[in-house]
């Protein structure tokens, strides 16, 4: 998995394959947690034209609407693994 962007400490956005992901940082109320969302085809397409632009506002509605529009796009299992260890070995290159 590769990351293409990234906001430090809200979102990466990764390429897997033909498949794009965006992993953003979340809160609600004092508990924080990441959201693993898998970008559709409308997403994708939004992305092409707008690029990081478009990344931004989908942070920003993935961030405010969580819980409720995007619960069951939250993906968990192989493909969480492979983006967080992909995060992770980003994150340690970028401090050495």
């Amino acid at each position: 998995m590769k990351i293409i962007d990234f906001e430090s400490k809200s979102w990466f956005f990764l390429n897997h394959e033909n498949d794009y992901y965006i992993d953003v940082s979340c809160n609600f109320s004092f508990v924080g947690f990441n959201m693993l969302i898998q970008l559709n085809k409308s997403e994708l397409h939004e992305y092409q034209n707008n690029g990081k632009d478009y990344l931004i506002f989908l942070v920003k509605d993935i961030q405010q609407y969580a819980l409720s529009t995007y619960k069951d796009r939250n993906i968990k299992g192989d493909i969480e693994r492979i983006a967080n260890d992909s995060i992770i070995n980003f994150l340690e290159k970028s401090n050495n």
